[in-house]
């Protein structure tokens, strides 16, 4: 009776020491903020990740939000105590404004099945340009009319604007500084002269510059010539 006794209790303490066993996901930093980055470049960043529980912690999926985001897992499986890490690399080259990006880690852990790891930040054009288009309203035909477009250059070399070239003959377009440095910008002076034969006046403007991400910027001008 007594041996029965001794085994019910063993068989109990071993049912219950390993019903409480199990791994135990543990993220210091689950969202990063990259600040600024320009159009075009690639984000490296890498998430720490730790096992504190009693049982190994296996790394089932990871799952970025989109193509634009790859991760990659240090170790598939990380064994109680120790650490390992989510290497994240993300390519810019779509984007403008802010950003988001999730990506899903699916584990063994049964209080954290799926964990979401974040990037976010702000996502600059190499070129800047404003306005992005020039509506100059109602034109008397045959008188000219100036208007000014800046371009800035936010990358981190410096940029040769090549040329600017107008679409249409009514457009004329001048720039006296094609050599920008890192954060200087430059004025582009438009002059649009309306035919009297013009109802509507539709053309654009062609930037082209030495950028290998933003070689060439193409502006929209319109107007309503009048009499």
């Amino acid at each position: 009776m007594k041996k029965l006794s001794l085994l019910t209790i063993c068989l109990v303490l071993l049912f219950f020491t390993t019903a409480h066993t199990s791994s135990q996901l543990v993220v210091p930093e689950s969202s990063f903020n990259f600040g600024t980055l320009v159009q075009g470049e690639k984000l490296h960043h890498t998430f720490s990740i730790k096992n504190n529980g009693d049982s190994p912690l296996s790394i089932l999926r990871v799952v970025p939000s989109c193509g634009c985001t790859a991760a990659n897992v240090s170790s598939p499986v990380i064994q109680p105590g120790k650490s390992g890490e989510i290497k994240i690399v993300f390519d810019s080259t779509n984007f403008t404004g802010k950003v988001t990006k999730n990506i899903a880690i699916e584990t063994n852990d049964p209080k954290a099945s799926t964990y979401t790891l974040s990037l976010n930040g702000t996502i600059i054009e190499e070129v800047q340009i404003t306005p992005r288009q020039l509506n100059l309203g109602q034109i008397k035909a045959g008188n000219s009319t100036k208007s000014n477009v800046t371009l800035i250059n936010r990358g981190n070399r410096p940029l040769k604007i090549i040329s600017v070239k107008a679409q249409i003959p009514q457009i004329t377009a001048e720039i006296k500084k094609q050599q920008l440095k890192s954060g200087e910008s430059a004025t582009i002076e438009i002059t649009v002269t309306p035919k009297a034969t013009d109802r509507i006046l539709s053309g654009y403007l062609t930037i082209t510059t030495d950028s290998p991400k933003k070689g060439e910027i193409v502006i929209p001008v319109y107007g309503s010539p009048t009499r």
